[in-house]
């Protein structure tokens, strides 16, 4: 087991240990040292505070280094400056990053390198690979390397429902499309939105489409799209999930105005905790969202965790998953030898205990096998033990989209797919406006 395993599991048991030790030096004998700046992206949680700490610890234990944390404003913006960053002559040696579309952009222009371990000839095959889940890594492996390490927990999509609105409605979760239809009629009748959704931002509809597809054609349907296959948004698979998208809508499942309302302003976690609505399709960050605006319905398990439902005649496997399989962190190509040293020692470094038990706290599940064996003691067990079960045991772990795409794809799929919603765009115009793009890398 590596060193960021080692740690984890030791905040597993609850020890207050120190941050486990770097690997050996290189084989010249003296390590070499550097100043490296790292890039991290805010996500608003108590773990970006723990950044400088680990960082001034490790510089405390390491004389000659000096690891700065800069941290950046979590905007649209951010990809375009980092290409910007990377390209220039001083780039940030470690940054936030994500995998799919936006590290394969990096990696055609030179502008990142495989990680490996400190001081030795295995760049892009690191020995902490088998520390990780293994779909945590597929979005960041090319060619056979490795190019990111996990940095936060999965983000697994499933239906956060209310148990208490879906149990006086008589109801248990649908484990079916048609069924899910049919609550639909059930909850409008009753007054209530079936399911929460603020898709003004364009990305929260898109989970339905990966799921629908999935669920119809199985993994395949997006790897045709992904492959650059002739004429792929025509294929069945993803014109009837673009079909029951519309269904969905037709059939008043969603609430009124979706189109213009955003998920991130907290409004349709509160449809769902408040009762007004009976579910929500979310990524599993939902949870922190939740408790911390309605402990009492957590820690009373008033929410429960539902997978998407299967479709009749579909071929995919209701295990399947979609979403982010996580954040990473990338190594810049254009720093030296000593940074790229320094830089790899920090990444197998920084996973201390308190960063764990942070990432646990604020309703994270860590990519690292054998997470199971301390989740036990979080407040949020009973809901992030069986996710990361679910997480170790898919059959595929579908990497959101809009990321495996990269943004010439992503940009007009979500804005086409946005249309679909809005009844505005057939299934088959949404075909004919993004095949041209199949041609495209």
């Amino acid at each position: 087991m590596g060193a960021a395993a080692v740690a984890l599991v030791a905040a597993a048991c609850g020890s207050s240990v120190a941050p486990a030790s770097p690997r050996s030096s290189s084989s010249s004998g003296a390590a070499p040292t550097a100043s490296i700046t790292v890039w991290w992206v805010t996500n608003g949680t108590n773990v970006n505070d723990m950044w400088d700490s680990i960082a001034k610890t490790f510089d405390a234990q390491h004389p000659g280094d000096n690891v700065t944390i800069d941290i950046q404003p979590s905007s649209n913006s951010y990809k375009q400056k980092l290409l910007t960053a990377l390209a220039g002559s001083t780039p940030p040696a470690l940054f936030f990053t994500w995998g799919g579309g936006p590290m394969q952009q990096y990696i055609a222009a030179n502008s990142i390198q495989p990680m490996g371990d400190p001081g030795q000839s295995n760049a892009g095959n690191p020995s902490w690979k088998s520390d990780f889940l293994a779909s945590s890594l597929q979005p960041v492996t090319f060619h056979g390397k490795i190019y990111g390490m996990p940095i936060l927990g999965t983000q697994p999509v499933f239906f956060f429902y209310n148990k208490k609105v879906l149990s006086d409605a008589g109801l248990s979760f649908p484990t079916t499309f048609s069924a899910l239809l049919n609550d639909c009629s059930t909850f409008n009748a009753k007054g209530i939105t079936p399911i929460a959704l603020g898709n003004a931002d364009q990305w929260e509809g898109l989970m339905y489409l990966e799921y629908l597809a999935d669920r119809i054609g199985g993994p395949q349907a997006f790897d045709n799209i992904q492959n650059n296959q002739a004429n792929a948004w025509s294929q069945p698979a993803i014109q009837q999930a673009l079909t029951d998208i519309q269904t969905l809508a037709r059939d008043k499942c969603f609430n009124s105005g979706y189109d213009s309302v955003t998920y991130t302003n907290g409004s349709t976690d509160a449809m769902v905790y408040g009762g007004k609505a009976a579910m929500q399709l979310m990524g599993d960050w939902d949870l922190g969202g939740i408790q911390s605006d309605d402990p009492a319905i957590i820690n009373s398990s008033g929410i429960g965790i539902g997978k998407f439902p299967t479709v009749t005649g579909g071929t995919g496997n209701p295990a399947d998953l979609v979403g982010n399989t996580t954040s990473y962190t990338g190594l810049a190509a254009h720093i030296s030898k000593a940074q790229t040293y320094v830089a790899e020692q920090f990444m197998q470094y920084f996973y201390t205990d308190a960063y764990a038990t942070a990432e646990i706290a604020n309703g994270q599940v860590p990519v690292i096998s054998g997470t199971s064996s301390y989740l036990g003691s979080s407040s949020l067990a009973s809901y992030l033990e069986p996710i990361y079960q679910d997480v170790a045991n898919a059959p595929s772990f579908q990497y959101s989209w809009d990321q495996a795409l990269g943004p010439t794809k992503a940009t007009p799929m979500l804005s086409n797919l946005a249309n679909v919603f809005e009844l505005t765009e057939t299934p088959q115009q949404m075909a004919a406006a993004m095949n041209p793009y199949q041609t495209s890398s």
